[in-house]
């Protein structure tokens, strides 16, 4: 029996996914979660992207929202010119789904902000889902840098913004950390040395990939 256990994990799980869908996620969630969004909005979207319709709908601030992508466990959605949101069904143990949340904010600097909820719509506390990428995690050497070269880049670092993005057909979440006001040799050198920090959904928390 213990052999065919997480076979009936993965079953049960798959199961649990298939019976919620992102379409009806995104329709029923709490207008709050977007501010800007009916749920008249949201069905529109809907409405019109299954129907092979661009997904463009006036929201409550007067500008266009546009849904882009929208399948059975993920959406991508350019809230605003300046806000892109993507949500991600992330199967779990011990409820139906987590919803995870990725609002990319765009200006002079752009910036993520990552956020899991329950199925009902309460955020979980980020020491339960995932240990975030610390400054250091998103750098390394290679032959052509040396460990001296990497600490004077990281130093050159006076603000750090990170973005992160979700992934339409796996369980991943990635960061990337974006260069500071460098010139544009200094931003060369940055990405021979930078790479993004990976996780993948296991179930209760995002893990790091191994070699990522």
């Amino acid at each position: 029996m213990k052999r065919f256990l997480p076979l009936i994990i993965t079953l049960a799980l798959g199961q649990a996914l298939q019976a919620q869908k992102m379409r009806d996620v995104f329709a029923a969630m709490p207008d709050s979660v977007l501010g800007i969004m009916t749920k008249n909005n949201r069905l529109d979207c809907i409405d019109f992207i299954e129907n092979d319709m661009e997904a463009k709908v006036r929201n409550r601030f007067d500008g266009f929202s546009v849904l882009k992508a929208l399948t059975v466990d993920y959406l991508d959605l350019q809230l605003t010119p300046n806000c892109r949101v993507e949500m991600k069904l992330l199967p779990a143990e011990d409820t139906l789904n987590y919803i995870c949340v990725a609002r990319t904010y765009s200006g002079p600097v752009t910036e993520t902000k990552v956020t899991l909820y329950t199925p009902d719509w309460n955020v979980l506390p980020e020491e339960k889902w995932i240990p975030f990428p610390a400054y250091a995690d998103f750098w390394e050497t290679n032959d052509s840098v040396d460990k001296e070269e990497v600490s004077r880049l990281q130093h050159l670092q006076d603000m750090r913004f990170v973005t992160a993005s979700l992934q339409p057909d796996d369980m991943r979440l990635t960061f990337v950390l974006q260069p500071g006001e460098v010139d544009k040799e200094e931003a060369e050198r940055m990405k021979k040395v930078l790479r993004p920090v990976v996780y993948e959904w296991q179930g209760k928390r995002f893990v790091l990939v191994d070699g990522k």
